[in-house]
């Protein structure tokens, strides 16, 4: 039997999040790897609603254009709701196709997308070995095989195989190269702000992801990465690496890696050899304050080869705050990490953290903050535990939604807040007011096309709206 494979990424469905795809919308990259599992004589397709205008539109009309046998639907925990509908359309259409669902939420909260009637089985951890044996056992005709890794929903055996802890990681999910051929590659963009003084051509420049690695071995209390990798950290040969970089015609690398420069030692033979190799790049990617502190020489050398904009989990610059997230890190490191990154003119994306228990005083500290890390692109995320985890378990009884998940998009609280919402929202969005100023372009006055710096004023305004206004999403009684 061929097979015609649809793969699909959902669109944004909150408003917030469907502004942070207008500001950075990186390739389907999963359904891109997964794709790399899918060989003739069977058909791949993969269909992008995060950039459709009109994504039920188009994605009914690809279902009745395309007529897959198999669909699989993936995503994080707040796209869950969106999946859920688009698998009933797909049922509903083609009530004979094969539907499964991956990703983080499927992996973390299994019990979750338990729905038979729309969903045949559901795949934990790595999505790209797992089709791999579901087109084996389609072929030959077999029942899927009943693990903890691949769940059949109308299996008698299915809660207790997904009361089981996420699989581990494996070697397919980073060795398979993403087919992006697939996509139309000049869709996706990030936010560059290039060096003080100079004329950019633009504020949105195409770009393309390379994973490096996968998992990380740090235990911070607000990431899921620890407890679907169980611990693993995986990497890929340097050499594989530079080779995919080299063959791509994008000018700015986008690295997905969960912590990139967690192994010094391969980070400086990827540069070395970018730089002796003469690939011309721009690079995108995340460290650690305490990276960047104890190996100040290897983003000197990252600079030369390249990296442009580096982003960082500081989280906070008071240490009761690092210590209650397990951090890892201190408040004096991420001072000395931002200063070194600042001689080395590199770009920082500084990501900071509200906790729903915040007074005015602690918001007030978090503005300080943004004074003293600037110039950066701000980002700050609310607080929540991550979904699937022992935390989020204990605390469901705190929950002030009634799908939790649905909120769990790092701008919601779904925990009640010290505050009244509606003034903890507008300190909130003061943050976002407050970082917005402050972001490289303006403040090392870097010359933008006037259609980009239009988006990104309007843009920005009509977030920050929606975010002054986001306690209206909740029950009245938390106003």
């Amino acid at each position: 039997m061929n097979l015609k494979v649809l793969l699909v990424r959902p669109h944004a469905f909150l408003p917030t999040s469907q502004w942070l795809q207008s500001m950075l919308r990186l390739e389907p990259y999963a359904q891109e790897l997964i794709a790399g599992a899918i060989r003739p004589p069977h058909d791949v397709r993969i269909c992008d609603l995060a950039v459709e205008d009109k994504p039920i539109d188009a994605f009914q009309s690809v279902l009745q254009e395309y007529q897959p046998n198999l669909v699989g639907f993936g995503g994080f925990s707040s796209q869950f709701h969106t999946n859920r509908e688009l698998a009933a359309i797909t049922r509903q259409l083609l009530p004979n196709a094969i539907t499964c669902i991956g990703g983080v939420h499927a992996s973390s909260m299994p019990t979750d997308c338990k729905y038979p009637d729309i969903f045949d089985f559901i795949v934990r951890g790595d999505g790209v070995s797992a089709m791999k044996i579901v087109i084996t056992a389609i072929e030959k005709n077999e029942s899927l095989p009943e693990s903890d890794w691949i769940l059949p929903t109308a299996s008698p055996n299915f809660d207790k195989l997904a009361m089981k802890s996420p699989p581990a990681l494996h070697l397919d999910g980073i060795n398979t190269l993403p087919r992006r051929e697939l996509v139309d590659m000049s869709k996706y963009f990030c936010i560059c702000y290039g060096k003080p003084g100079e004329k950019i051509d633009t504020l949105f420049p195409e770009i393309a992801c390379v994973r490096t690695s996968a998992g990380c071995p740090n235990r911070c209390s607000f990431c899921v990465v620890h407890f679907l990798a169980k611990g693993k950290y995986l990497q890929r040969d340097v050499e594989d690496v530079v080779e995919e970089i080299a063959s791509l015609p994008q000018k700015y690398i986008y690295f997905v890696d969960d912590e990139t420069f967690i192994n010094t030692n391969r980070m400086q033979r990827m540069a070395e050899m970018l730089i002796e190799r003469g690939i011309k790049k721009k690079y995108i990617s995340w460290a650690r304050s305490d990276t960047v502190c104890k190996h100040p020489e290897l983003f000197d050398l990252w600079k030369k080869a390249g990296l442009e904009l580096v982003y960082i989990g500081f989280e906070s610059l008071e240490d009761e705050n690092l210590n209650a997230y397990n951090k890892k890190a201190t408040a004096s490191q991420n001072r000395e990490a931002r200063e070194i990154l600042r001689k080395l003119n590199l770009n920082i994306h500084a990501a900071l953290m509200v906790n729903p228990d915040f007074e005015e005083k602690d918001f007030l500290a978090v503005q300080r903050a943004i004074k003293e890390i600037a110039p950066a692109e701000f980002a700050f995320t609310v607080y929540s535990p991550p979904p699937g985890t022992q935390e989020f378990n204990e605390s469901r009884d705190k929950f002030i939604c009634d799908d939790p998940c649905f909120y769990y998009d790092c701008l919601h609280t779904i925990l009640p807040t010290k505050l009244p919402l509606k003034k903890f929202y507008r300190y909130f969005s003061i943050l976002y007011a407050l970082g917005a100023a402050r972001i490289p372009a303006k403040v090392n006055k870097v010359k933008l096309p006037l259609r980009d710096h239009i988006k990104f004023v309007l843009g920005g305004m009509k977030f920050g709206w929606q975010m002054y206004r986001m306690y209206r999403e909740y029950d009245r009684k938390y106003w």
